[in-house]
């Protein structure tokens, strides 16, 4: 029933101009709906009629107000038909009928205008909008209530007792929590971590972004950096990229900026914040989360970049490396790439390239694989490693070719990196070629979000940018 017909019905009844059939309509209305139940009982309070009108009706196990008649049935059924006085015991009615209805009539619009907004249909309550929400986890058991993705954080503590757990702030901030860690939201930007790692990415919209810990206050000046917080609350912060601040819990002394490759420590009620060695190793579980690698298989390694960033040379024989190089850069113009659609990378003729068109903010990631020595193309030994990689964003494009690679370090490599002029690349398949060819093998997923990656590394260093969609 609507609630025009439930104000109709409910005015004839408090005016005992009801008949038996939306008497019967009425009934079972108030039957099936406390919060009709509840309207009701408003309704006959501010229109002065309960003492007219007999008992409140009862909502749930409990009724709004206690007037029954003694004798009388307290039930939904009961109560409304007993309580509704015959035509033939209502004298003077008539001329108090006009009345009556006004004074409902205006008194119930007062009331569905209230039982709209309380009542009927809480899901427009204003709520206040989530501080944070839940966007990625992985094997994440939390310590009370379970929580899904797109679960919406307001201020409180959590308590993750295992795996990992990304939370995206509504500032733009990024926060990655590894189990077991205690971390509580004060505010859009500010937060505690008493215990466990945390890794951060922090954007210009939400610069001054805090963790406040047992032993420091880190306080962001648009950076992306981890935390790390023992047992006893001994406190290490390692900073990716950019810079902050940080300063003792328990004293007032000007903070010390921590910059690019650099890391600190302190304790609890310690006078001192020392330099230790930078290292990244105790972060390499939450970090690619953070910075939007959602999974890697098989034999990949995500590096973050550290001082004096030159990627050749960094050698490995067992790994694919992941370097995260720049976020949140706007294409002015086209940008020029070696693939855009989802399948094999395949040598392909020039003209059926196609751009990455404009406007669109990007992100861009470094692969690599450089083996310790050199290789030729016939060592049967030579390096060859196989994984997967998963983005939390569409991957738009690839680039491969050397010439490519050079012409985008610039707009597109890490702001501190030294690319040199090492020959690097990679050879993909050709439409031609025999299985186990030994050229790289590279395919995009359908979704453009896994990339798989088969490489064989030669003289050259085997190197691809990845181009993923950060914002259109």
């Amino acid at each position: 029933m609507n609630d025009e017909e439930f104000l109709r019905l409910a005015t004839l009844y408090l005016e005992d101009a009801i008949d038996d059939r939306d008497l019967d309509l009425l009934n079972r209305d108030l039957a099936n709906s406390p919060d009709r139940v509840r309207q009701f009982n408003d309704l006959r309070l501010l229109t002065g009629l309960i003492s007219e009108h007999g008992c409140a009706v009862a909502s749930g196990n409990a009724t709004e107000f206690t007037l029954n008649r003694p004798g009388e049935s307290s039930s939904v059924d009961a109560c409304v038909d007993a309580s509704r006085p015959s035509t033939a015991s209502r004298p003077g009615s008539s001329r108090r009928a006009t009345a009556i209805t006004l004074a409902v009539l205006a008194a119930a619009a007062l009331l569905l205008l209230a039982f709209d907004v309380f009542h009927t249909e809480p899901q427009r309550d204003p709520v206040a909008p989530a501080i944070a929400t839940l966007a990625y986890t992985s094997h994440a058991r939390w310590g009370g209530e379970e929580r899904a993705l797109g679960y919406g954080f307001g201020k409180g503590k959590l308590n993750l007792e295992v795996g990992l757990a990304r939370l995206d702030f509504r500032n733009g901030a990024t926060v990655t929590l590894q189990g077991p860690a205690e971390f509580e939201i004060l505010s859009t930007d500010r937060t505690i971590l008493n215990s466990g790692i945390l890794t951060a990415a922090i954007p210009e919209s939400a610069v001054g972004f805090e963790v406040v810990t047992p032993a420091m206050d880190v306080v962001d000046l648009g950076t992306a950096f981890g935390v790390s917080v023992g047992a006893d609350g001994e406190t290490d912060v390692c900073v990716f990229e950019g810079e902050v601040e940080v300063s003792r819990s328990v004293s007032e002394d000007v903070p010390q900026l921590v910059r690019e490759g650099n890391a600190v420590r302190s304790r609890p009620k310690a006078d001192t914040i020392d330099s230790v060695d930078y290292s990244t190793e105790r972060y390499e579980d939450a970090w690619p989360v953070t910075s939007g690698v959602l999974q890697a298989t098989g034999l990949m390694k995500f590096v973050s970049p550290g001082p004096d960033f030159v990627p050749g040379r960094y050698e490995d024989s067992e790994h694919i490396l992941v370097f995260p190089e720049r976020s949140r850069v706007l294409l002015t113009s086209d940008l020029a790439v070696n693939v855009t659609e989802p399948g094999q990378y395949m040598r392909v003729r020039r003209k059926d390239k196609q751009p990455i068109a404009a406007g669109q903010v990007i992100r861009s990631y470094l692969l690599q694989l450089n083996p310790i020595g050199e290789f030729t193309r016939e060592e049967a030994d030579g390096a060859r490693v196989i994984g997967q990689l998963t983005f939390d964003r569409p991957i738009l494009g690839l680039i491969g070719g050397t010439s490519l690679l050079t012409k985008t370090d610039e707009p597109l490599g890490h702001p501190l990196g030294d690319y040199g002029d090492t020959r690097r690349g990679i050879e993909p398949t050709r439409s031609d070629d025999l299985p186990d060819s030994g050229r790289d093998n590279v395919t995009l997923s359908r979704d453009r979000r896994t990339l798989s990656l088969d490489l064989s590394a030669s003289s050259a260093v085997d190197q691809i940018r990845v181009v993923v969609l950060e914002q259109q």
